[in-house]
Formats: structure tokens, sequence, C-alpha cells
């Protein structure tokens, strides 16, 4: 499970280190070969371990192919997914498309997600909390989560 988050910085060839905590976690569970897409919602990006996007990406594949919303997720989900795998360093290589999609600067946040990172530029993060937390106050919680004990 990936958990936390991390302040991290993109080089200036568009690659990021892994934290030290992941690393070993990302070797054992994938060998380093990683998957990233944009997320089809939100102005962010996806790494997925290469397994856990196989389990996604059969999901995604099962939906009916006619639904516009199955349209939707396959070209944006599957139609950015970029393989990438842990160089020596434990960097990853960042395409420049998928840079601009998230507008990536040079401060980014990597937020474990569980199964996957969300990738997200700093001030996109802090806003997205932001909004997140005064579209929550004007909403019911719902039952499952107000029955959830923290």
């Amino acid at each position: 499970m990936f958990r936390g988050v991390h302040n991290l910085t993109i080089d200036a060839k568009g690659r990021l280190k892994v934290p030290t905590r992941h690393q070993t976690q990302i070797d054992k569970t994938c060998g380093g070969k990683m998957v990233i897409s944009i997320h089809p919602d939100d102005a962010c990006l996806l790494l997925y371990p290469l397994g856990d996007w196989q389990k996604l990406e059969q999901k995604v594949s099962e939906l009916p192919s006619l639904n516009i919303h199955t349209k939707r997720l396959k070209r944006k989900l599957i139609g950015h997914a970029t393989d990438c795998e842990l160089d020596k360093a434990s960097r990853i290589l960042i395409p420049g498309a998928l840079r601009e999609y998230a507008n990536l600067g040079k401060k980014i946040i990597m937020s474990g997600q569980g199964h996957n990172f969300e990738l997200w530029d700093e001030n996109t993060w802090s806003k997205q909390l932001e909004s997140l937390d005064s579209l929550s106050r004007r909403e019911t919680i719902p039952v499952e989560i107000a029955q959830l004990s923290l």
C-alpha cells in the first residue's frame, strides 16, 4: 500500500525520484515497471505498478464499448498510458505531454492512494484540497463514511 504525501522536485529532464520508503515495495511488486497516465477527471497524473495497472486496464476493457462514459475513460486513461521504469537512481521519466496536461512545474506532490500514486503540481494540489473541503461542507456525509470509525 502506498501512503503519504511527498513534496518532490522534477529535474530539468522531467524525472522524478521516487521516495526511498516506496522504492523497495515498487521493486518487489513490479520489478520497477510502472505505468503513468492522466487522471480522467482531475488535473493530475496517476502512477501505478504494472500489475495493478493491468488489473485496472482489464476492468476498463470489460466495460460496454459503445457507452460514452467508457469511451471517455478509455481515451483519457488508457489512451494516455505510458510505460515507465525506475532507473538505477530510482527515478521515473514523466513524458512532456503528461507534465503539460497536469501543468506540473518543478515542485510537485506525490500522494499515495493505496495501490497507486497521484502526481500534482504543488499549487494545484493546495487549491484542490481547499475546493474539496469547501464542497464537502455543502454535501451530506454518506452513511458509509459517517459510520467509519477513525
